[in-house]
């Protein structure tokens, strides 16, 4: 019998653990490398067109956010409520993985906000301003409905005139407020919210039209019959005169209703007929002295 202790081979043993974990270690390998990938583009971030801060760390402007990298851009600058103007161009804010508010506000392209539109603008903005938040602002390209709006922040938050809020969103942003429908709506809103509408100054904006038209709608029904009524009564009492009856020491005032004089109108059909005939009569004449003119040179 041998002497030599049984021991394992250390060898075949070293062998056959090497071999017994490499097909487990490539499943590992195919399983983290797109996780890795996925991770890598969750992190991805870069400016969308067009960004810039329109009041630090309060306001930003920019064009349509394409993709979730910019998506995660706005939050990680600081961004917490995204405004969307532009219903052709939605951001992808589902498969944004970070935390973000979204609101829509439906404007067509080259198109003018109502003052409805323009007011739930302004609430966002003051409810972010309560909460320190930071607002962030798009339409398409971040020029003609996203500078209207930023004008309009000016007139309620920095107490500008129209004309300079436009001009101060042009020199930051240039090419905001494209058309001048739009330029108007920021003159209206400085109206409305001035309380000005009633006597709009139209220095402001060469259309005149454009006011006599608002103001029609600024107005509750109720306002509208009262004004009516008062008119109505006015000329009542303009038609009606004060007479005294009684004797000198017992006198009443009554107020009887004078009948108005009616004065006699020829219309436009009545004129014509009778200058036709006029016309007619003045020819005869004139005819009858030229036979009787003939004659007499005939007969001497």
């Amino acid at each position: 019998m041998s002497t030599v202790p049984n021991r394992p081979n250390l060898k075949l043993a070293r062998l056959w653990y090497k071999y017994k974990d490499e097909p487990k270690k490539e499943n590992n390998e195919d399983v983290e490398e797109p996780t890795k990938a996925v991770t890598e583009m969750d992190c991805e971030s870069y400016p969308p067109y067009n960004f810039s801060w329109f009041a630090e760390n309060k306001v930003a402007a920019m064009g349509f956010p394409q993709s979730v990298a910019n998506l995660n851009y706005l939050v990680d600058v600081g961004v917490n409520h995204l405004i969307t103007l532009s219903p052709e161009r939605i951001p992808p804010i589902m498969e944004c993985k970070k935390k973000l508010k979204w609101s829509e506000i439906r404007i067509k392209e080259f198109g003018v906000p109502t003052m409805k539109q323009i007011l739930k603008f302004i609430e966002i903005c003051e409810r972010a301003e309560i909460r320190g938040e930071v607002v962030g602002v798009h339409c398409r390209h971040g020029r003609g409905r996203t500078g209207t709006m930023l004008a309009c922040y000016l007139v309620h938050f920095k107490n500008m005139a129209p004309e300079r809020a436009v001009l101060t969103v042009r020199v930051q942003r240039p090419g905001s407020c494209e058309t001048y429908e739009q330029e108007k709506a920021v003159c209206h809103y400085h109206d409305c919210l001035r309380g000005t509408v009633e006597k709009p100054d139209y220095r402001l904006v060469e259309d005149k039209m454009y006011f006599d038209f608002s103001m029609k709608y600024m107005y509750d029904d109720d306002t509208i019959r009262i004004e009516k009524d008062e008119t109505a009564e006015q000329k009542e009492e303009d038609d009606l005169k004060i007479v005294k009856i009684g004797d000198s020491s017992v006198q009443k005032q009554v107020k009887l209703k004078v009948p108005k004089k009616k004065i006699k109108r020829y219309g436009h059909k009545s004129q014509d007929l009778f200058l036709i005939y006029l016309g007619f009569t003045f020819c005869i004449i004139l005819y009858k002295i030229k036979n009787k003119l003939i004659h007499f040179v005939i007969q001497y």
